[in-house]
């Protein structure tokens, strides 16, 4: 299961969160990461740990702005897991 997910993108939409085992997400750990907001804000960086409620932590973030001609580069961020559009994992 792991090699197969590691070969592949993973786009994880927000509404079939429930579905999706948190341990996929926990071995996506140290790993770069998109997390695309409701509002439209995208932020890229490297996945450090999640909870039960989706709630990410993200380090060496880049956030863009929902139209795309702001960026934001921040250390870290904290993003809750209710306001989580999509996550995309690449391998």
């Amino acid at each position: 299961v792991f090699d197969y997910f590691a070969r592949l993108t993973c786009l994880i939409y927000y509404a079939n969160l429930g579905q999706l085992p948190l341990s996929l997400l926990k071995t996506a750990q140290g790993h770069p990461m998109l997390v695309e907001l409701k509002n439209g804000e995208t932020y890229n960086g490297h996945l450090v740990n999640c909870d039960t409620w989706m709630n990410i932590h993200l380090r060496e973030v880049i956030c863009t702005s929902k139209d795309g001609d702001r960026f934001w580069r921040m250390p870290e961020c904290y993003i809750r897991g209710n306001t989580i559009k999509y996550l995309r994992v690449p391998d």
